[in-house]
């Protein structure tokens, strides 16, 4: 209320003074939208740098834990061999020469493979190192010995063992294996001939009578001793094989009982459409 300065008084209303407010305008639906994916994207990020940190974090102790377990040593005990029953963890230890215990991380898989490969009786091997538990886990397929062997070498002669495939196996490998159930024997072996032997062994039940021995002659070619005939030449030439076998089961079950087991006697299947029994004459 205002007072005059002449003495005088009246009285009136005094209106607070409003100031004006500026209206707000709407946003356009174009702008709301990219206003609303600023603060999504805002969000996302803020979401993702979390989980980020998170994985980091857990990643980090992860990896302190398993280095430590890695590079913990190790012995024969966590050597886990799966696919051999005869070949433990004491077998690999003495083949693999290295010495136990030693850290999980020290191993090379690569060297180690070649290095069991060249002295266990197998022909494959996997090897998977695992930080926890610390274990070393070796897989084997196996060879599996069906006959004693020999070779010729600059040193003499070797013997060992060979499985259904034909392969050599230095004897002191073969040993480590399930042995033969038949004595059953390849003379003179050589790697080239390796494909006709595994197909001989691979049919030694289709000869007419079991298979006792596959003798290669140095210039290679192949006899066959069985349980019926003492010696059956088959040469040299390996395309013939198949129908050499064939006929020699076909003269198993055709000759008289008198032409069997006969020392001296000998059956040329050189060509197959031909065989020819040779029994020596004996003066009286």
């Amino acid at each position: 209320m205002d007072e005059p300065t002449n003495g005088k008084s009246s009285l009136r209303l005094v209106t607070p003074f409003k100031q004006s407010h500026r209206t707000k305008r709407p946003l356009s639906p174009k702008t709301e939208k990219q206003r609303r994916h600023r603060i999504k994207r805002r969000r996302e990020f803020l979401t993702e740098l979390w989980r980020i940190c998170v994985s980091t974090s857990i990643a980090g102790s992860l990896g302190i834990v398993l280095l430590q377990n890695g590079w913990a040593p190790i012995n024969s005990s966590q050597i886990n061999v799966i696919g051999s029953p005869k070949l433990k963890g004491e077998s690999i230890v003495q083949a693999s020469g290295l010495k136990f215990p030693m850290p999980l991380l020290a191993i090379n898989p690569k060297r180690l493979k070649t290095k069991l490969l060249r002295e266990l009786p197998v022909k494959a091997v996997s090897i998977r190192r695992h930080l926890f538990p610390p274990l070393l886990e070796i897989e084997l397929k196996e060879r599996k010995p069906i006959a004693f062997a020999q070779k010729n070498s600059p040193k003499g002669k070797l013997a060992g063992m060979i499985d259904k495939e034909g392969y050599w196996m230095p004897i002191r490998v073969a040993r480590q294996a399930q042995q033969p159930e038949k004595a059953l024997y390849v003379e003179g072996w050589i790697e080239s001939h390796r494909p006709w032997v595994s197909k001989i062994l691979k049919n030694r039940n289709n000869l007419g009578s079991s298979l006792i021995k596959i003798v290669i002659s140095p210039n290679g070619e192949i006899s066959l001793q069985t349980k019926r005939f003492q010696m059956i030449h088959l040469g040299s030439n390996t395309e013939q094989l198949d129908n050499q076998m064939k006929a020699l089961d076909h003269l198993s079950s055709q000759l008289p009982l008198d032409f069997f087991n006969q020392v001296d006697t000998t059956i040329d299947l050189r060509d197959p459409t031909k065989p020819e029994v040779q029994i020596p004459t004996r003066t009286k």
